[in-house]
């Protein structure tokens, strides 16, 4: 196993290795597919502006390419 080579990211896709820790025992993995991240506040357009630049905002998921994952072996 070494960085560049093929490896699964836990949600099963087809992911690379970034970085080895010394011992072996943790790998860092790049997915290029889309996984689900954090939950962030946006602004909800659809709603009528408030006050001179303030926006409604409301939560949403949102979705990052090229995740990197820490993974144990």
């Amino acid at each position: 196993m070494k960085v560049g080579d093929s490896f699964k990211c836990p949600e099963g896709h087809e992911a690379t290795i970034v970085w080895i820790r010394e011992d072996k025992k943790v790998v860092a993995v790049r997915c290029p597919q889309k996984h689900l991240g954090k939950v962030r506040k946006v602004a909800d357009h659809t709603k009528p502006i408030l006050r001179y630049r303030h926006q409604p905002r409301t939560e949403r998921q949102t979705y990052l390419k090229n995740m990197v994952f820490l993974i144990e072996i």
